[in-house]
């Protein structure tokens, strides 16, 4: 069994539950506070002062920690896809609190996710090398890139939500958040290649005063706040769990490109690689089957909730 397997992926998980926790506790509060706006740093500001919601930001510092510790043993393109199990987390979890109920579709996607990750263990039982560090160039790249689609993406949401398009909304909120978070994500590793060069016999110190110095944890900052509070007006709305399994989607799978891509990740080989594909192709189509089971429920109570209100034709005719 290889570290990846039997250190990273407990990690991931118990990193995943705390990240799906969080998320819950900060959409009672921020369903509490008077709608936002634009990328939501207003709702941001007003929501630092509430004690639930800053419980939810404690748990979710938790839950980097143990993020970084993952990344550390295990490649990104495995930890990404592991960490979609947070929206499982939440969309369970949100069926009381925020009465959200779930369809046997959600739970039918929910085992379809879980099964993805099994298949994703066997993909990477031999198979744990943790990549290479991104360059500078290749993070200032991300800054600019990621930085223009996620406010482009907000736009587009912010111009759904005033026209009442709650599910439109949510996707466009989940889509940016979710790209917010895996360019996190990709800092995040930065952090979590740094510990693993210290197990090798570095000085810790030395190389995250290395990292001060590049563009990596200025990257965590700037996203991981705009991620915040994007997920925020995603969590706000009435569709909050259209737009966290959105988000946690594109978190996920995002940085597995890039990981295979740009930061030399070895795939895994033969029949490992046939299940590394099945396991994304679960997850994914997990995601988007609960996203679809949850734009479905939010139409079906829209709906009804119109057909609930008097009309003029409801309206009983003036008698001359």
């Amino acid at each position: 069994m290889s570290t990846a397997i039997a250190y990273g992926l407990p990690a991931a998980v118990g990193s995943a539950a705390l990240y799906g926790v969080a998320p819950l506790m900060q959409a009672v509060a921020a369903r509490r506070e008077q709608a936002g706006s634009g990328l939501g740093l207003g709702l941001l500001a007003r929501l630092v002062r509430r004690p639930l919601w800053l419980l939810g930001l404690t748990i979710e510092m938790a839950a980097f920690v143990l993020e970084v510790y993952a990344l550390s043993v295990a490649p990104v393109a495995m930890i990404g896809p592991v960490m979609a199990l947070d929206m499982i987390v939440f969309t369970l979890l949100a069926g009381r609190a925020l009465r959200e109920h779930l369809s046997r579709v959600g739970v039918v996607a929910i085992c379809v996710m879980v099964a993805g990750v099994g298949l994703l263990a066997y993909a990477f039982e031999q198979h744990g090398e943790v990549g290479s560090l991104a360059s500078d160039r290749v993070l200032l790249l991300f800054l600019s890139v990621g930085l223009v689609f996620s406010l482009l993406a907000a736009l587009g949401a912010n111009r759904a939500a005033a026209r009442q398009r709650v599910a439109t909304a949510a996707l466009g909120f989940g889509v940016a958040a979710g790209t917010a978070y895996a360019i996190a994500t990709l800092a995040t590793r930065q952090f979590g290649l740094a510990l693993d060069e210290r197990r090798a016999g570095g000085f810790l110190g030395a190389y995250l005063l290395e990292l001060l110095r590049t563009p990596a944890p200025y990257l965590l900052i700037i996203f991981s706040v705009l991620a915040v509070s994007l997920e925020q007006r995603g969590l706000q709305g009435q569709a909050a769990v259209v737009a966290f399994p959105v988000t946690s989607g594109v978190s996920a799978f995002l940085p597995v490109v890039l990981g295979l891509t740009l930061f030399d990740e070895p795939a895994p080989t033969e029949g490992h690689f046939i299940a590394f594909v099945l396991a994304l192709v679960l997850i994914a189509a997990g995601i988007a089957g609960l996203a679809r089971d949850r734009a479905a429920a939010v139409e079906a109570s829209e709906a009804a909730s119109a057909a609930s209100r008097p009309g003029r034709a409801d309206i009983p005719a003036r008698m001359p």
